[in-house]
């Protein structure tokens, strides 16, 4: 294996296809199999393809006998459908691939195991939707494909975890279950519910327990902070407040937010008078954990992102053209990535 690039079949949506597009940054080569009908995305489909195709062979079949084929010539499948009675659809476990992930919404055993749900269906039943939005508006669920492509990645762990650990050629059929998820990533809701008693509930982007934690105008934009207890003294002095290190209403994390309020107002009266490039030099010289919402255009010409080299160049076959795409978000000994090609899609070819 150490010589020959790792062979994987993804089969699925967006998080068989993060899973794959993690697999192809690895140095494996992937095959990919077109769904049937275009997954709905949350950016077009000519971006999404971009982003998480680049790369890839991409077939277009729906040809149970093909993809069996396919299967046993790979050494991971990463299968994705919408129940447990859709993976068992493909033959899944009578392929000869050593390596099987199969990833549905309430996995492919339990009363749920045909249930369908939309991922935000699986993050209200996980309890993110609780916590999104107004405390006295309807709740929100996160936009993009956060659940997806979590899931994807959860996938390429595993499969790279029996890669390494499995003899050879021993089977390993892995079942990751979307709401299963959603559960292990919620460290702030499920961990505090079983460990406290806590209940979290809805306050929009203020996080609550800690104070302050919230998102404020500043003169020509946005800012998030969240202030930790041992970050206060050095947030006064970004404030230019010294006088609040003293203040008894502000002097534990248990104080302040007792008078979240008043402490809220004093930042806001600070940041809606400076700029975001101010505040960040600022936030930079007091060492305070502070961010600024960027525009889009202001991401595309972040230094910090051009010097990690985070855009990567795409070739786009059909419109002989070269685009720019973000890149993953990390890096392994300062590799340099080679650039990807975004393939057409083939019919019904082995």
């Amino acid at each position: 294996m150490a010589n020959n690039p790792v062979r994987v079949l993804e089969i699925g949506g967006h998080s068989a296809g993060y899973s794959g597009r993690l697999f192809v940054r690895s140095g494996a080569e992937v095959v990919r199999i077109e769904p049937p009908e275009m997954v709905p995305s949350w950016a077009s489909d000519a971006a999404t393809n971009t982003y998480l195709h680049a790369g890839k062979q991409r077939i277009n079949t729906q040809d149970v006998r093909l993809v069996g084929e396919l299967a046993d010539k790979a050494d991971v499948v990463i299968c994705e459908a919408s129940c447990a009675d859709q993976i068992d659809s493909w033959d899944f476990d009578n392929f000869l691939t050593p390596i099987k992930v199969a990833i549905t919404p309430f996995g492919r055993t339990g009363p749920k195991r045909n249930w369908h749900a939309t991922p935000h269906v699986l993050l209200a039943m996980g309890g993110y939707t609780h916590l999104m939005g107004d405390e006295d508006k309807a709740p929100l669920s996160l936009p993009g494909h956060y659940l997806e492509f979590q899931t994807g990645a959860l996938a390429y762990t595993v499969a790279n975890a029996c890669l390494y650990a499995r003899p050879h050629r021993d089977t390993k059929d892995v079942d990751i279950g979307m709401l299963e998820t959603v559960m292990a990533l919620s460290q702030f809701t499920v961990v505090r519910w079983h460990c406290t008693g806590d209940v979290r509930s809805r306050h929009g982007s203020d996080f609550w327990f800690i104070s302050p934690s919230d998102l404020f105008r500043c003169a020509d934009g946005w800012v998030y902070l969240t202030i930790v207890p041992g970050f206060w003294d050095p947030f006064v002095v970004f404030l230019q407040r010294p006088e609040l290190s003293v203040d008894p209403r502000f002097c534990t994390n248990d104080d302040r937010m007792a008078h979240r309020d008043v402490l809220r107002n004093i930042i806001a009266e600070t940041l809606v008078t400076l700029s975001k490039d101010r505040i960040e030099s600022r936030a930079e010289a007091c060492r305070v954990p502070l961010g600024a919402v960027k525009t889009f255009s202001e991401i595309l010409k972040d230094p910090h992102l051009d010097q990690r080299r985070f855009w990567e160049e795409i070739d786009m076959h059909v419109s002989a053209t070269t685009v720019r795409s973000p890149g993953l978000s990390f890096r392994i000994d300062d590799e340099v990535r080679p650039s990807l090609r975004l393939n057409d899609t083939e019919n019904d070819h082995v």
